[in-house]
């Protein structure tokens, strides 16, 4: 081989380079079975073929004779290399391969064929090419392989034209340059390979965020867009890629914010802030309410920004603000018609007391009269919190718990036998109550009677007259509990779980004529259970009532 071999050879490695240069893009989508198909299918326009590479070999004379059916390419270019070299291993110094089935070849394949040359003619052998189909052919001429390997049109006569070859040093440095050549080509080929399927992953996931994204430059022009993005403005992808600004949808009044927090992220991307709202104005002329998600991409000046249309939440919140408005109003105006016929009703009361001599009362019609000026004075107190909490904007739970129990001993028996009275005139109510008279608990005696109150008065509202309400007890463990059951009342089940909730009284417009029902007695009693450490439960079934169960702790 003399010098102007040498270089034909490298020249030929080279054309094999260029090639691989000229077709390797990112362009044109690449099938994704087989680590996709090699440059030179696409070149040639073979059709993919998913079949595995078939191997055979006899042994003709001193000649093994490897048949090679299939494809040869980075799937099957291992396994040819295990086989050929087992050969090799064996004492195998002549090998002719026989192409007359084989397909395809790709660069991971002309390899392998490059490597068992330089292998064998180490050992003073060599390897023989035969038959090789016109496609596979032109791959081994474009790739400059035909001046380092001699193709034979039939296997005879490569038969007959094997010699011993021995390489000297320059040679097979240069094979062993080809070798490396060869592997560094593939290998930037499988790198540029998973770089395209990488970016058609991202693509994807641009595409399918579900939310509209936009990629923008360092002036905001629109650099890259996603289906939502267009839907959300009223473009279509390609128009806005070519002409667009992202300022252009921005709302006049909101651009100074959106210009800011645009150059804030490219000044310093760690501390900007990332999370913004603006108004965004839609091809039609539409304004929507965008929450804006942006960052930086590392190493560019391009930002990536999610946009969210948030137009139908801020509808919600002030539809939201505008009925809380009209709950609270509800809740002034009640208490104030509650307010207005106490305040001679108590200033009554309190000249009868003070002054009782002089209306000829005896001692018991005073008790009583005291009395009813300590309950009067407890209504005024619910009002005047009821008030209170409107004027807070709070919820019932918010404004009890800055009332805070007084807790000592009662005798619940007791407690509720001396309000019933009150309860009966008010209410035409037949109670029975079970409640052992040596019970005794420590718990706020005003909280106690008041969650009994709001309970009772609840069945009451529900059940025909009289209403028939029996209080029983029962010890479970260092809890009393105490259930108050109506059998006459049963409650829906869909309607249950708002018991508690502030402001639900069923038939709101029946039970505030009624009996001026504003919904929040049963949430109050509720925290003050829950202020004294306990609960309350409900339970309703058409045969047996409905039964709330207050649970509190006997110390």
């Amino acid at each position: 081989m003399n010098r102007h071999t040498m270089i034909d050879i490298l020249a030929g490695g080279d054309r094999a380079t260029a090639v691989n240069n000229s077709r390797l893009n990112c362009t044109k989508p690449q099938p994704t079975d087989h680590n996709s198909l090699n440059l030179y299918s696409e070149a040639f326009k073979i059709p993919f073929m998913p079949d595995l590479l078939q191997i055979t070999n006899t042994k003709k004379d001193d000649v093994d004779v490897v048949c090679l059916a299939g494809r040869l390419d980075t799937n099957t270019s291992v396994t040819a290399n295990t086989r050929l070299n087992e050969l090799i291993v064996s004492g195998s110094q002549r090998i002719l391969l026989n192409l007359s089935n084989l397909d395809y070849i790709s660069s991971s394949g002309l390899r392998v064929l490059l490597v068992t040359l330089r292998k064998l003619r180490k050992n003073r052998g060599d390897l023989k090419l035969a038959c090789l189909k016109p496609m596979v052919k032109e791959i081994v001429h474009l790739a400059g392989f035909d001046r380092i390997f001699m193709l034979y049109g039939s296997e005879e006569e490569a038969l007959s034209s094997f010699v011993r070859i021995e390489l000297d040093e320059k040679e097979t440095r240069i094979m062993d340059v080809i070798a490396s050549t060869i592997a560094i080509e593939e290998d930037r080929r499988r790198t540029e390979e998973s770089l395209c399927q990488s970016e058609k992953l991202y693509r994807a996931i641009f595409e399918n965020t579900g939310t509209a994204m936009a990629i923008v430059d360092e002036d905001m022009t629109i650099f890259l867009v996603n289906e939502h993005f267009g839907k959300m403005v009223g473009y279509k992808k390609e128009e806005l890629e070519e002409v667009k600004n992202l300022l252009s949808f921005v709302v006049r009044d909101d651009l100074g914010k959106v210009t800011e927090y645009h150059d804030l992220i490219g000044q310093n991307p760690a501390d900007s802030p990332k999370h913004y709202e603006f108004r965004l104005k839609d091809r039609e002329g539409k304004i929507k309410d965008i929450y804006m998600i942006q960052d930086i991409i590392p190493g560019t000046p391009r930002r990536v920004n999610s946009l969210i249309d948030i137009t139908e939440l801020r509808k919600i919140e002030e539809d939201l603000r505008h009925e809380l408005t009209r709950k609270r109003e509800f809740i002034v105006l009640a208490s104030h018609e509650l307010r207005t016929p106490l305040q001679p009703l108590i200033m009554f009361l309190q000249i009868l007391t003070e002054d009782s001599g002089s209306f000829g009362m005896n001692e018991e019609a005073l008790t009583m009269l005291k009395k009813c000026q300590q309950y009067v004075g407890r209504e005024q107190e619910m009002v005047e919190l009821v008030i209170k909490l409107s004027e807070m904007g709070g919820s019932p739970e918010e404004v009890l718990s800055q009332v805070q129990p007084n807790p000592r001993k009662i005798s619940p028996e007791e407690l509720i036998r001396s309000h019933i009275t009150i309860i009966r005139y008010s209410s035409k109510l037949e109670l029975a109550i079970d409640i052992p008279k040596e019970l005794v608990i420590t718990t706020d005696s005003e909280y106690f009677y008041m969650i009994f109150e709001s309970l009772v008065f609840y069945l009451i509202s529900r059940s025909p007259v009289p209403a028939k309400i029996a209080i029983t007890y029962r010890a479970n463990g260092k809890n009393a509990e105490f259930a108050i059951t109506n059998p006459a009342v049963h409650i829906p089940p869909e309607i249950i779980p708002d018991v508690f909730t502030p402001f639900q009284v069923g038939n709101e417009s029946k039970l505030l004529e009624k009996y001026g029902a504003i919904g929040m007695s049963l949430p109050v009693a509720k925290k003050m259970a829950e202020l004294l450490g306990g609960t309350i439960t409900i339970a309703s079934d058409p045969g047996i009532g409905t039964t709330f169960i207050l649970s509190l702790p006997e110390e």
